[in-house]
């Protein structure tokens, strides 16, 4: 057997591998409802994505767009961090 079947039948790096992907999926389903959640009030209540954002002319459906961007990029850099504190097993 080579190096890598042996750490991909390893119990411990499945967990590992385990605890990452649920991270993953997590972070992609809570991406996904925010996604959804901004189309869908952009279609329910159109009216309210064009009123002006306070103290500015910037409609209200930009500002969430982007602070829907930024929560993306927050939720890869918070994801990134995570992972690499996560302690993988060695193959040894």
């Amino acid at each position: 057997m080579t190096d890598e079947e042996n750490l991909l039948g390893d119990p411990a790096f499945q967990g590992y591998m385990r605890r990452r992907s649920r991270l993953r999926w997590g972070f992609t389903v809570l991406l996904i409802v925010a996604y959804l959640g901004w189309g869908l009030a952009g279609l329910y209540i159109p009216d309210t994505y064009g009123v002006p954002f306070p103290g500015s002319s910037i409609p209200w459906g930009i500002v969430i767009g982007y602070a829907i961007i930024g929560l993306s990029i927050i939720l890869s850099l918070v994801y990134i961090v995570r992972v690499n504190r996560m302690k993988a097993p060695r193959n040894e």
